[in-house]
């Protein structure tokens, strides 16, 4: 293997930046995958001013450093103390969108003033927030350190259409340029997250997965009694650091580090190091998960169009498991269902608006816990569901929104699978074998009558064409599994994030993927969440529209937050003189 000629392991230090002036833009973070394809649009959009100036290079994950000759490797590193060594790292598709800025190029760009450089990698809600909010005490400031390995003669040249679906890379085939590792600067940290669930929401489920099974959580004071949870039972002997999430070898594999981590004060394993305080969490939009079979090809698959919230929670708690539990379904056949990692976004979404609501009191991980409190099953694939298909149902980890698109369309044992993903025409594109379902007799995605099962813009014959996607019945109030889409960012970020906001709600080609703020009718009801700062509130504003007259800055946890209508928060607040807005609503 030849010597890497490049190797960059990179901390940022927001007061002690070389390469970066004020005169430049940069963005640098990563989060939520359900936010990449836009932010990669938007980002383009941004740096292609005039037109045919801007860059965009992009590559899928990579996972082995040093990477082998002629390949690169890019990670968020974790670089706290007490971070197993060789389990440090974050990694996943990334994109570096920038300027040739003036008399530069692509290749050979001006990094000085007016440069614009942004870079997003696709990790986990989880993930982001954790990397924006950790610091290791070294005195360079907080968020994770951003790792780089150019290696060999080569470098590694994107050869394919590149990771964002509507835009190709600018210019195909290069290398990426050495210049744009060193525009980040010495030592440069993630300082921007894309969630889409809050940095509380993330925090309480990082909290919970540290705790032993049979130990009683609280997570809502109003309910404090009647809604106590048990953790899930990954914590080991250091309180901070849990045991890695495993995914099944057979449904994408794959690990998900436990580390805990604050969003006040200072953090958990470096105790005199301060987390970033103030912060702001800026929403971009609305986006629903889909609830999706597969395949297709299967009888009990095709006549599946409509599922209960009952049903649902029932399946995911592994009290049902026949195809024939669905309204209309005649043929009888067990099901496996694919479960996300208790970390995710995803997963915190689906878990507080369905199976551990306070209607059910249930939760996808029942069973997998044994007398002790430890993980049963670790990656969970627990036989579930008594009756004539006992022991061919079955809960089954899978990773990363990917491998649940990925194995609902491959139905890998013969089975029919269901599982739950954000929706994104990125997503989607690949599909050939997929159905999605409506909730309770609402589709989250097209206009009423439109409905024939099959993905929206998906490779599937007769798939509605994506253009008619307008999220009529997610954006009514009518749709429960949902979330708004964030960035979480401090001061450093602040120029790039306004930027990108613009750029955001002005975008066209991906108009489909998500509810823009400025057109939002949905919010959820927030909450204190139980050891964290008492100060709920569902915010003064989403995107132009008033939330809340002259309201308190929106914080508290929202994942299963009660839908309302933007419109009676804003009622509510004028009528009472409230500046909070309704609180303390969950389904």
């Amino acid at each position: 293997m030849k010597a890497a000629k490049y190797l960059i392991t990179l901390a940022f230090a927001f007061f002690s930046l070389t390469s970066i002036t004020y005169a430049q833009t940069v963005f640098l973070g990563g989060g939520s995958s359900a936010l990449f394809q836009e932010l990669g649009q938007a980002s383009y959009n941004l740096v292609n001013v005039p037109a045919g100036t801007g860059c965009l290079w992009t590559t899928a994950k990579t996972t082995t450093n040093p990477p082998p000759s002629g390949s690169d490797y890019f990670a968020f590193t974790d670089p706290r103390t007490g971070v197993p060594a060789g389990q440090t790292d974050e990694n996943g598709n990334i994109f570096f969108a920038w300027n040739q800025n003036g008399g530069g190029s692509c290749t050979t760009p001006n990094t000085g003033a007016g440069f614009q450089l942004y870079v997003y990698m696709s990790l986990d809600s989880t993930v982001g927030d954790r990397c924006f909010f950790i610091n290791d005490g070294t005195g360079h400031g907080p968020g994770c350190t951003f790792t780089s390995n150019l290696n060999g003669t080569s470098g590694q040249v994107d050869t394919a259409v590149g990771q964002i679906s509507t835009q190709n890379d600018v210019p195909a085939g290069i290398q990426l340029p050495a210049a744009i590792i060193t525009a980040l600067g010495a030592n440069p940290r993630f300082f921007v997250a894309g969630t889409d669930h809050r940095p509380e929401d993330a925090l309480f489920n990082t909290q919970r997965a540290l705790t032993a099974c049979n130990v009683s959580l609280a997570r809502q004071f109003f309910n404090d009694g009647t809604y106590d949870l048990l953790g899930w039972g990954y914590q080991t002997l250091n309180p901070n650091i849990g045991t890695a999430i495993s995914g099944d070898a057979s449904f994408g594999g794959g690990s998900f580090h436990v580390y805990n981590f604050n969003i006040t004060g200072n953090d958990p394993i470096n105790t005199t190091a301060a987390v970033p305080s103030p912060y702001t969490v800026s929403t971009i939009g609305a986006q629903p998960e889909l609830i999706i079979v597969g395949p297709n090809t299967d009888g009990a698959v095709a006549q599946m169009t409509d599922i209960l919230n009952y049903t649902l929670a029932q399946f995911y708690d592994g009290e049902l498991g026949r195809t024939t539990d669905l309204f209309g379904v005649t043929v009888a056949e067990p099901m496996n269902f694919l479960v996300r990692e208790p970390l995710s976004g995803t997963y915190s979404v689906f878990e507080y608006s369905n199976p551990q609501s306070t209607q059910f009191h249930t939760g996808q991980e029942t069973g997998n816990c044994t007398s002790t409190g430890a993980v049963l099953q670790n990656p969970m694939h627990l036989a579930t569901a008594p009756g004539i298909f006992s022991g061919t149902v079955n809960r089954i980890r899978s990773i990363g929104t990917g491998n649940i698109y990925k194995f609902v369309d491959a139905a890998p044992n013969g089975n029919p699978v269901m599982g739950y993903a954000f929706w994104s025409a990125g997503n989607v594109a690949k599909l050939t074998q997929t159905r999605y379902l409506k909730l309770n007799g609402i589709d989250p995605l097209l206009p009423a009558g439109q409905y024939n099962g099959l993905v929206p813009g998906s490779l599937e014959s007769g798939a509605p064409p994506l253009a008619n996607v307008n999220f009529a019945g997610l954006n009514a109030g009518d749709y429960a599994i949902w979330s708004a889409l964030r960035l979480v960012s401090d001061s450093r970020g602040a120029t790039a994030v306004a930027n990108l906001l613009t750029a955001l709600d002005n975008l066209t080609v991906l108009q489909n993927d998500y509810i823009k703020r400025n057109n939002m009718n949905i919010w959820h009801s927030h909450f204190q969440i139980v050891g964290q700062p008492a100060n709920a509130s569902n915010g003064p504003s989403v995107g132009t529209q008033t939330l809340c007259a002259s309201g308190a800055v929106e914080a508290g946890g929202d994942a299963g937050g009660s839908t309302m209508l933007i419109i009676n928060n804003a009622h509510f607040c004028s009528d009472f003189g409230d500046t909070h807005g309704r609180l303390n609503l969950t389904f």
